[in-house]
């Protein structure tokens, strides 16, 4: 269909077209609004950048902190004081001396570690927890000898330490003499006496006790290396056994 307006032809096709709706009105966009937008977008721009920073900061801080933990732990020491006091008089103390290798006390330290050893070596509860504390991987008898010298003494069993004693069994050990074996010798001879005290095989079931005197010869070193911090009050010296052997004492 055609129609002529005004001198302007117009061509209908398909029928009538609907008016426009009188609701639509088009929005356009002014520079206020394009300010407040962009200083909007600015602002949130701005404030994740400022939190990741921080957040690069903060991680940075605590990885330097736990490596300069990490790099301080073993200089970290924990001193021990041997305390000297008057023999007739325990009030009064004498001295104290810092343990190290050169204090004058060693000899007397090294002689308590070796019959603390030799009689953790000898003496035997019935508590089969207590012997795997003593005479178990890591024992106090496993901390104290050297590998050689704790392989001979458990060989096969260090798993299982419940084997090389019988559980009706018992001993005590008494010190008798310990010394040097030269002035100049890094070697000590320990004398002791064993007590055993086994359960009889008949039927009453009688206790029997059985006496026997031993010979030790013991060479010790100091190993500062071994010196931990979680130990340093167990072993305070590094106190290891490089060398043992014993024997019976026959009269």
């Amino acid at each position: 269909m055609a129609q002529l307006d005004s001198g302007v032809k117009k061509i209908l096709i398909g029928g009538n077209v609907p008016p426009k709706s009188p609701s639509y009105q088009p929005h356009f966009i002014s520079e206020v609004e394009k300010e407040e937008a962009y200083g909007k977008e600015r602002y949130f721009r701005w404030l994740s950048r400022l939190v990741m920073l921080c957040a690069f900061v903060s991680l940075s801080f605590f990885l330097s902190s736990t490596l300069v933990i990490f790099r301080l732990a073993p200089e970290i020491i924990v001193e021990p004081l041997l305390l000297v006091s008057n023999q007739t008089d325990s009030n009064n103390l004498v001295r104290y001396e810092p343990i190290a290798t050169n204090m004058p006390s060693l000899k007397q330290m090294t002689e308590m570690f070796i019959k603390q050893y030799v009689i953790v070596r000898n003496t035997v509860v019935i508590d089969e927890q207590e012997m795997k504390t003593r005479w178990g991987l890591g024992g106090i008898l496993q901390y104290l000898s050297s590998e050689e010298v704790y392989s001979d003494f458990v060989g096969g069993f260090a798993e299982d330490v419940g084997r090389l004693y019988n559980h009706s069994y018992s001993s005590e050990v008494y010190i008798d003499r310990i010394g040097k074996e030269a002035e100049n010798s890094p070697s000590w001879t320990v004398d002791f006496t064993v007590h055993h005290l086994s359960q009889g095989r008949n039927s009453t079931g009688t206790m029997t006790l059985k006496t026997e005197k031993f010979r030790a010869s013991v060479t010790p070193r100091y190993y500062p290396e071994r010196r931990l911090v979680t130990r340093r009050l167990v072993n305070p010296l590094g106190f290891m056994v490089e060398k043992y052997n014993q024997s019976e004492i026959r009269e």
